[in-house]
Parts: C-alpha cells; structure tokens; sequence
C-alpha cells in the first residue's frame, strides 16, 4: 500500500519553533511529528510513502534518506510554489499506482488505530476523518446522508453539522484529475476541498470515519496540547 504526506509547509504560527526546522520535524515528545506518522503508517502494511517538501527540504530528506532505517521506501518530491493543499497533492501524481492511497497531512496527531478503522471502508471510493466538535464555524465540516458525505461546507455560520473534517483520509486516484481541473481561490491557491467536493459532484462514494483524539498541531497551544496527547496515545 502507497501513502502520501504533505510536508511542504513552513509552519509560520509555529515559529520560532520552525525557524530552523520545518514543521514536519518539530518533535512531539522527543520524536519528529513525521516520524510518528511514518511509524503508523507501517503498522497498517504501508511500504512505499511519498513524501511532499519544500521548506527546508533538506532538514526532512537528511533525516529520513530513502526510509531503509524505518523499514521503508521514501519518494521525495517537491512543491516549487506554495499554491494550495490540491497542488501539492498534484506532485505525487507519477509515483502513485495504487487506485487508492492513504492522505495525510505532516500535521496531525491521532490513534494509530484509526488508520485501520478507515481502511475498514472497502466499498467506499474515498473515507475521511472527522471529529465531533463543540463550535463548527471554526471548521470545514462534512453534510451526511448516513455514512455517506454529500457536501463539504467550510466554516459554517450556522451550524450545518458537528463534523469537522481532519486531515488523515484515505484517497481515490481520481483525486489527481480534479485537482487539475479546479479553479484557484482569490490568493491564486488551489485546495483540495474543492477537488475532492468535485468527485463527490461527479457521483464517487466519500464516507467518514470518527476519530476521539485526532489534533491538527498549527499553534503553540496545540503544540503543548499535542504533547498529552502523544503520551495518552502511546505513540
């Protein structure tokens, strides 16, 4: 099973912390936030992982090499400009061959188990995580009909669902195909959302799976928040 990371970010909110590492490296309890990532992807027979850079490139591809000392093999590929989560993804395109694939952004703290849990969904096109939330307006989150997503709707003002959408999800290849058709938003930046809300326009099955823990870590105080967490999860 193939998997992609997206490590291209500089992680500014994070800094000074990230002001000689990139984001994917900032440790969680004495070890990188990526290297967690990796050592959970393994657990559910990952063997092959491409790995999105830019800032700072050097700092993960020096660390990791080609993932032999971890058991597996590491592609590496670059985002040039930092246009957008669809334009990322877009960069693996040639190393992906699976007709599906696991998604995960380098910032994302959550079970190991989960990863198995979203596997589980085998007639589903794609699957995402998603986590019940107390204020949805500071969220995408996701409109269902049963386990079946219909709708993405991005920081809603009223509250349309309790489902934010986090970023570990598992991917159809299809995904490559609408992010080269999406148009940019305002800033010039092409997302992911709009690419994945065009499959599921175009009749492709999205499910979800809910995770208790998942945390995205982009300010100090999820930083501090990610290093509990890491240690109640074992990870």
């Amino acid at each position: 099973m193939q998997a992609v990371i997206l490590a291209a970010g500089a992680g500014t909110r994070l800094r000074p912390l990230t002001l000689d590492i990139p984001k994917a490296m900032i440790p969680v309890n004495g070890k990188p936030m990526l290297q967690i990532i990796i050592e959970q992807l393994k657990t559910v027979g990952v063997t092959e992982i491409v790995i999105i850079v830019h800032y700072l490139k050097d700092k993960i591809i020096n660390y990791f090499g080609d993932g032999s000392k971890l058991g597996i093999k590491i592609t590496y590929t670059e985002q040039k400009e930092m246009k957008g989560t669809a334009d990322a993804v877009l960069t693996a395109e040639p190393f992906i061959t699976d007709k599906k694939f696991i998604l995960i952004y380098c910032d994302s703290l959550f079970e190991t188990d989960q990863l198995q849990r979203l596997l589980a969904h085998k007639k589903a096109d794609g699957v995402f995580t998603v986590r019940e939330v107390e204020d949805p307006s500071r969220f995408g989150v996701i409109i269902t009909e049963g386990k079946k997503i219909v709708k993405f709707v991005e920081k809603p003002e009223q509250p349309v669902s309790n489902l934010a959408s986090f970023s570990v999800f598992i991917m159809p290849r299809e995904i490559f195909e609408t992010c080269k058709l999406i148009k940019p938003g305002p800033k010039g930046e092409y997302w992911l959302t709009d690419a994945i809300q065009m499959l599921i326009d175009r009749g492709l099955t999205f499910e979800y799976e809910v995770s208790k823990y998942i945390l995205d870590i982009g300010t100090h105080e999820q930083y501090t928040e990610a290093q509990e967490l890491a240690k109640k999860l074992h990870l």
